[in-house]
């Protein structure tokens, strides 16, 4: 029992309160459960395996066989990330049939939002409309971003309700999220700043060095949602890894001057008030990884406010902690 607390208490560490995969063999089969439903092959052995299989699986045959004939460069996103993933691992593999992987842009990309996606069909929240859009080529990266913010709030302990969009009437978040434990509840917003010529969207990528730092336009959108509960605000940055020091600073530990400047404008904008409980600001540069190019460093920074009705309590370090474990991916399937 002590073994199987510590095993459990290991996994919490490393991907937090998502459940482990549940796995079982038959008849030379490896069943995994998905929620309230199930999935099996003969070929897998390790998570990574599944992961492979489960998003041609929850985006549809059809779907994914007309991906194939389309022409390589007119491809969606995560099909070019799956064949990129499956050919880093396939060089991996030893004369012994040993895998050693090291994560490339594709594979870091492909596995990070496979893994996110099963924690979310796992505890019942993958819907029709967030796969719509996460097909849909123009609408993928907000939808890959709402889904980071999902996954992140879920490994957090959180239950999340998403608000309904059909209701005309009103904005609505992305989605309400209650901690399990405290039972303080956050209304989410995941913001993604949109490129020309980065994931999926149109027209010719920018250099480097011409790329706008303006972010303050999608915190404000937020908060003109007027949500009905303390709002948290999921921004990704979308930057290259060697530009992203521009907003995120050298010292991980200590805000930038521009970070600084960013919420003592919006504050002033707001009142003299911050509109938001939490500020998250993540830059995952996956997609700007040359082919073959070593999965780049992440950047990350969360700042939490005093807010009327809230406190910076345990509901929300425990949503600063897990930003942290984003690409955790497991490779064993648990035995506990």
């Amino acid at each position: 029992m002590r073994q199987k607390q510590q095993e459990q208490e290991r996994w919490i560490g490393q991907y937090g309160h998502v459940r482990p995969v549940i796995a079982a063999d038959h008849l030379g089969k490896k069943f995994v459960a998905i929620g309230n439903r199930l999935e099996y092959s003969e070929t897998w052995k390790f998570i990574p395996d599944f992961l492979l299989d489960y998003v041609p699986h929850v985006f549809g045959k059809d779907w994914w066989d007309a991906e194939v004939a389309k022409p390589e460069g007119e491809r969606h996103q995560v099909f070019q990330w799956r064949v990129g993933c499956l050919r880093r691992m396939r060089a991996g593999v030893d004369a012994n049939g040993k895998r050693t992987v090291t994560a490339d842009g594709m594979t870091g990309a492909y596995l990070s939002f496979a893994f996110n996606l099963f924690a979310i069909e796992d505890n019942s929240r993958l819907d029709d409309v967030l796969l719509r859009r996460l097909k849909h080529p123009e609408q993928f990266q907000g939808a890959l971003h709402e889904v980071f913010a999902e996954a992140t709030c879920l490994r957090a302990g959180f239950a999340i309700e998403r608000e309904d969009e059909r209701d005309p009437a009103t904005r609505h978040a992305e989605f309400t999220a209650t901690h399990k434990i405290t039972g303080e509840r956050f209304s989410v917003e995941a913001k993604s700043k949109h490129r020309p010529g980065v994931l999926g969207q149109a027209g010719v990528a920018q250099p480097h060095e011409k790329l706008r730092l303006t972010y303050g336009r999608l915190i404000n959108d937020a908060a003109a949602k007027n949500p009905m509960h303390p709002l948290v605000i999921f921004l990704d940055t979308n930057l290259p890894f060697r530009s992203a020091h521009h907003v995120y600073g050298n010292d991980p530990a200590v805000p930038s001057r521009y970070i600084t400047e960013l919420c003592k404008r919006i504050c002033n904008e707001h009142g003299g008030q911050y509109p938001f409980v939490m500020l998250t600001l993540t830059n995952i540069p996956h997609h700007y990884a040359a082919p073959h190019e070593n999965d780049p460093p992440r950047h990350v920074h969360s700042i939490m406010t005093e807010h009327p009705g809230t406190n910076k309590g345990k509901a929300l370090r425990a949503l600063y902690n897990a930003v942290a474990l984003y690409g955790n991916t497991p490779n064993e399937f648990p035995t506990f």
